[in-house]
């Protein structure tokens, strides 16, 4: 008799044009799915919205599922970590149902109380049995409180997975350079001494940099519009045709992906627009504004091409980090092994 597949959910923020984290969790699904082939699971592997707003809705999604993912992102949010709460608490009434925290992203440095709280709740629930993080190890030991069923782990983002869960090449003839904008409160609002006229002036002088050394260039966001819209901002203080050097704004995860794909290499300051040139093998340079993306450079063993405030006024510096990107590559072993340290937790989702 054949056993019947095993239900898995993946909960996530899918409806957001920050295309990150529906990138998480469309990476998330392909990587249990290829594990569960590759060890002859058999599983059905569906995904919801967290902020799915019929609670009917979400109790019929959660009927019968043996696993509940949520598979990755920041968890900084009071508001989305209480979401997840009231989630958990659903899911209570399947008392066989195994919940996964994936590759969450927490903050070491400053981090809310009342956040504090939300995490070591949702960790610690009976029915949590994994919790694993893209970022500080050992500020999630901070928030385990008693040993789950499988041990934490120090895995990959999701993302990684990219180019094979949208099955997307890097264009290897390309000879433009993306440059991903962001929008600029962000960077003191994260604490960094760099005002919005300071992330103006650091994309003007490194447009003027990559000009004088012979690259073609273009912005792209990540589809946030307050992002898009400081990129049309930047092109006309500037002097520059938006139509020319930014363009439409992406409107997909695929779009993205492909935009990113398109280029001979990266300048970008969110993290997944790193992170998916990283898994396309697209070189690429970070400008820094939150811990997450050092813990990121840490992993695949690239923490020059991280760039901190400190040196984000130097665009000779940073095109400097670009060349030596192009001509280095990745470090592809560092790469693989932390791929198969990662698999092994997706294995616990599947055999649970």
């Amino acid at each position: 008799m054949r056993l019947s597949k095993k239900k898995i959910l993946v909960f996530s923020r899918m409806h957001i044009t920050n295309f990150g984290d529906p990138i998480i969790a469309d990476c998330c699904k392909y990587i249990i799915k290829k594990t569960a082939k590759e060890n002859r699971y058999r599983v059905k592997v569906t995904m919801a919205d967290v902020y799915e707003k019929d609670i009917a809705v979400t109790k019929k999604l959660l009927k019968g599922q043996k696993a509940v993912v949520f598979p990755g992102g920041g968890l900084n949010s009071v508001v989305f970590n209480n979401k997840l709460l009231e989630i958990l608490k659903l899911i209570e009434e399947q008392k066989n149902t195994s919940v996964f925290f994936n590759a969450v992203g927490i903050l070491k440095v400053k981090p809310r109380k009342k956040n504090e709280e939300l995490l070591i709740k949702l960790f610690n629930h009976n029915q949590v049995k994994q919790v694993t993080t893209r970022g500080d190890y050992d500020q999630l030991l901070k928030y385990i409180q008693s040993p789950r069923v499988y041990p934490e782990k120090l895995v990959f983002d999701p993302a990684i997975w990219v180019n094979e869960a949208y099955e997307i090449e890097h264009s290897i003839d390309s000879e433009k350079i993306g440059i991903g904008v962001i929008r600029p409160e962000i960077f003191q609002s994260n604490g960094n001494d760099f005002s919005a006229e300071d992330v103006f002036q650091m994309y003007f002088n490194i447009v003027n940099e990559l000009e004088a050394k012979g690259f073609a260039w273009e912005f792209f966001s990540n589809g946030m519009k307050e992002d898009y819209n400081f990129g049309v901002e930047t092109l006309k203080r500037m002097g520059r045709s938006t139509k020319k050097y930014i363009g439409k704004n992406v409107k997909s995860s695929r779009e993205l992906v492909e935009k990113i794909a398109s280029y001979k290499a990266v300048i970008a300051a969110r993290l997944h627009a790193n992170i998916i040139s990283t898994s396309l093998r697209v070189p690429s340079v970070a400008l820094v504004w939150n811990d997450k993306m050092n813990l990121f450079a840490e992993i695949i063993g690239e923490e020059e091409r991280y760039i901190g405030v400190e040196h984000l006024k130097d665009a000779d510096y940073i095109v400097h980090q670009l060349e030596l990107a192009i001509k280095n590559g990745y470090d592809e072993k560092k790469i693989d092994c932390m791929k198969n340290v990662t698999v092994e937790t997706i294995k616990n989702i599947i055999i649970s």
